[in-house]
């Protein structure tokens, strides 16, 4: 090499400067170099990390923002499951695979949750699972045809059913599709999984209502890396009821705690998320129910705290419509470019004394 080089430097006229011609050597040579110890499969795999990407992403999953590669993909068939969670049905299975969960009171000082999945998603077992209240419809509406499994509900809920057409299965007269888990009481015994999913949406299922990307709310490229401080959200729902995220910078994600305990599913997956959307609303009880049941403000807009990579946003929400999109602001009305992961959606009502620590 340095031989040839002798002699191209021996030659008149050089067609390029000495200079530029070592220096264009020496790249070619770091180039071998860098290429001999980082073969191209590696390098492929280190961008192609869903996750942290760095380059344009062309297509996300609509649930939960991360890149897929088809369009196809990006289209999903919605499930929501109605999730128990009264101390007899602790720990609950499924949650830690929703792609969204949405956490809101119901009566006895307790929540309940509607877990939301892909129905492409594998998940062996989702529940204990419960009956139906009527602001629930109200978030899945925002998806699509989605596919609600619940077991009876409230009077206003079945009614709500019946007259929005809501694509239903209804553990009363869809049994086949449930089972009973024989260690635990009724009511808190009761399952579903994306086996009899997949069979309800294959047999009833109609493609012309899906949920497509364009309707998502808005995430970032990347998860990246921690923005904010270490901070740490409490609300106590009731006094018997409390819930903490604490955000942890290692996994870029908020752990979950549940009157102190880490919450985890039946199967010892850990709860987390990697956005943790509050929605401030006006919560109170029906006049007259005689089980305390409650009804919930989800059309308007109102106050919102938005968590996500260890930072914290204090905005606002809106929701137009019942089939509009709730969307989350900054308070300069810009919406909140949540990190491409699973999202909780807490229901607080505003008498909550909520608290963020840093």
């Amino acid at each position: 090499m340095f031989g040839i080089l002798h002699t191209y430097m021996k030659r008149k006229p050089w067609p390029i400067p000495p200079i530029i011609f070592l220096a264009l050597i020496s790249i070619v040579g770091i180039g071998c170099v860098f290429f001999y110890y980082y073969p191209a499969k590696e390098l492929l795999q280190a961008t192609s990390n869903k996750d942290f990407l760095t380059t344009a992403v062309k297509y996300i999953n609509s649930l939960d923002g991360k890149a897929v590669n088809k369009k196809a993909d990006s289209v999903s068939q919605v499930v929501g499951v109605m999730v128990d969670n009264h101390p007899d049905a602790r720990p609950v299975s499924g949650l830690a695979k929703a792609k969204i969960v949405y956490e809101a009171p119901v009566e006895g000082g307790l929540t309940r949750y509607l877990a939301i999945f892909d129905s492409k998603q594998v998940v062996a077992e989702v529940g204990p699972v419960r009956s139906a209240r009527a602001y629930f419809l109200d978030w899945l509406q925002e998806y699509g045809r989605g596919l609600y499994m619940h077991s009876g509900g409230s009077p206003e809920a079945l009614n709500l059913i019946k007259v929005r057409r809501i694509f239903d299965a209804n553990e009363f007269f869809w049994g086949q599709y449930y089972h009973r888990s024989q260690d635990r009481s009724a009511p808190h015994n009761l399952y579903t999984g994306s086996e009899n999913w997949a069979e309800i949406v294959d047999r009833y299922g109609n493609t012309s209502s899906l949920f497509t990307a364009d309707k998502a709310w808005k995430y970032t490229k990347l998860i990246g890396q921690t923005i904010g401080k270490k901070s740490v959200l409490t609300i106590p729902f009731s006094e018997s009821y409390k819930v903490v995220w604490t955000y942890d910078a290692k996994n870029l994600n908020y752990t979950r705690k549940l009157n102190g305990a880490p919450e985890k599913d039946k199967d010892g997956s850990e709860v987390r998320a990697r956005n943790i959307l509050v929605q401030i609303t006006g919560v109170k009880e029906i006049n007259g129910d005689e089980k305390g049941r409650v009804e919930i403000s989800t059309i308007g807009s109102g106050e919102a705290i938005i968590l996500k990579k260890g930072a914290v946003i204090y905005g606002t929400w809106k929701k137009t419509s019942l089939t509009a999109r709730t969307r989350f602001y900054d308070k300069n009305k810009k919406e909140v470019l949540l990190a491409p992961g699973n999202t909780w959606v807490e229901m607080v009502p505003k008498t909550t004394n909520i608290l963020v620590t840093n």
